[in-house]
């Protein structure tokens, strides 16, 4: 089993004297057999040099710059002086590297690693909830093994922690800094929400809710699509939450991912949804090679969880699209029945209606709601003119109408039910005068049903003669 590319261990000891704790620990990193010695700041570079010349009194081992901190080199002798011989707690770890790896993400010179000391030490003091300026930290880089790995400790000036104890989320966090410190994944944030982006404004969805009479993709397509749609929306339940990941959705959730496939695989689409799986598959495999095969990584959790952002996104327009399909629905049915019974509706404008102003205001909505039953010229004529004589108004209707201008037809159902309440027809009672018309209808259509039964079944009888003449005359033929 691969492991991961970045080990990071780390541990708490407690000391009954930091000097003598804290000497030890620099004892062991500082052993020249295999720490680093070469110069972090820019201006000892010239000691590195003189190091291997002539002059023997760069030669002495103790002014060697083993160790650093957060302002650069620090002599071993330098730490020692500076401790006390207080109690308390002190927490010591390594991260190491394979070579290969740590070549390639551009940790080469000593400068290089004290960098990302300085970048992951920082958050992992504040993840284990330590005050940064009450905190001393060093480091040193060995590379007496095969992989390079940086030694560390922490500890505090003035103990204040009454435990020592940090949770696993820190060691965590801590690899994530690094990985994010030697992985540049800008650009590929970048690519991947750039391909995202394509994918669902190639699709279109907000104009999914012309379910019967949209022009998305081709006819072939859209027939199957809508086809799909119209059975996932007959299945679906009238309330609770409708969301791509609610528990509402998990009996219907192997319906809508299979449009969202469907969707996905279009030949305007298929090529960016291509892209976008390979650039997942390839950060996953980035994942893997930085951290090992950890729980997420088995189970490809960044991987499946982008690709279910895809589809949440693309899902949860698809279930906004079935609330505006369910106002289609009643609108359509509005529409039919205003059609065959506006002129059953007395419209009258309320009293308050006065003003010239809210006279035409108005006579807009009753129009737009002429235009939405569909009616002809001569049909608002005559609804108007029953409006005008209803409301004791002295409008020339010829005049009224030809001055209306109205660039949007169409209607919501909640536009559509506030202009019926300003022509005196509130939701209650215009609820109402549909009813009395539902069952006026029923009982027409059960007379009409009683009447072609009837029929059906002398028309069956007339059959069962015919055949039985035939049959009788083959008979005979035989």
């Amino acid at each position: 089993m691969k492991t991961s590319n970045i080990v990071f261990q780390m541990e708490y000891k407690k000391f009954k004297n930091k000097k003598h704790g804290i000497s030890q620990w620099v004892k062991y990193v500082s052993n020249k057999s295999k720490a680093d010695s070469s110069s972090i700041d820019e201006y000892n570079l010239l000691k590195d040099y003189a190091l291997f010349s002539d002059k023997d009194m760069y030669l002495n081992e103790d002014l060697e710059t083993f160790l650093w901190t957060s302002d650069g080199d620090i002599l071993k002798e330098d730490i020692v002086s500076s401790l006390d011989n207080n109690k308390g707690f002190f927490w010591r770890g390594f991260v190491s590297f394979p070579p290969e790896f740590a070549y390639n993400h551009g940790l080469v010179t000593k400068v290089d690693y004290y960098s990302l000391s300085n970048n992951f030490i920082t958050a992992l003091a504040l993840d284990m909830g330590l005050d940064l300026n009450n905190i001393s930290w060093y480091c040193a880089l060995h590379r007496n093994t095969r992989n390079p790995h940086i030694h560390f400790c922490i500890f505090e000036k003035v103990p204040t922690k009454t435990s020592p104890l940090y949770s696993k989320s820190c060691i965590s966090k801590c690899k994530s800094n690094i990985a994010n410190y030697l992985v540049d994944y800008e650009q590929f944030y970048k690519l991947r929400d750039q391909t995202f982006k394509n994918i669902t404004g190639n699709i279109s969805l907000n104009n999914l809710n012309m379910i019967k009479g949209q022009r998305l993709f081709s006819d072939k397509y859209r027939h199957e699509l809508n086809k799909m749609l119209l059975t996932l929306y007959s299945k679906l339940p009238k309330k609770g939450r409708l969301q791509y990941n609610s528990k509402n959705m998990i009996p219907f959730k192997k319906d809508l991912d299979s449009i969202i496939e469907y969707i996905l695989m279009h030949d305007s689409i298929k090529y960016e949804y291509a892209k976008y799986l390979k650039l997942l598959d390839e950060h996953q495999k980035e994942l893997e090679n930085l951290y090992g095969y950890s729980k997420d990584n088995q189970e490809r959790k960044y991987y499946n969880d982008q690709l279910n952002r895809l589809y949440s996104k693309i899902g949860n327009e698809i279930l906004d699209n079935y609330k505006k399909y369910e106002q289609m629905e009643v609108l359509e049915k509005e529409r039919e029945f205003l059609r065959k019974h506006i002129y059953e509706l007395r419209f009258r404008s309320r009293t308050d209606y006065r003003t010239d102003k809210s006279k035409t205001n108005i006579a807009k909505d009753l129009y737009r709601i002429c235009l939405f039953a569909n009616l002809n010229d001569r049909q608002i004529k005559k609804v108007f003119t029953r409006w005008n004589r209803n409301s004791h108004y002295h409008y020339d209707i010829d005049l009224l109408i030809a001055s209306l201008s109205i660039s949007d037809s169409d209607m919501s159902i909640q536009e559509l039910y506030s202009s019926l309440k300003k022509l005196g027809y509130s939701y209650e009672r215009y609820n109402k005068v549909k009813t009395e018309n539902f069952y006026r209808e029923l009982n027409y259509k059960r007379f009409i049903n009683k009447a072609m039964n009837h029929l059906i079944y002398e028309l069956n009888q007339e059959e069962k003669q015919i055949i039985s003449n035939i049959q009788y005359e083959l008979e005979e033929y035989k």
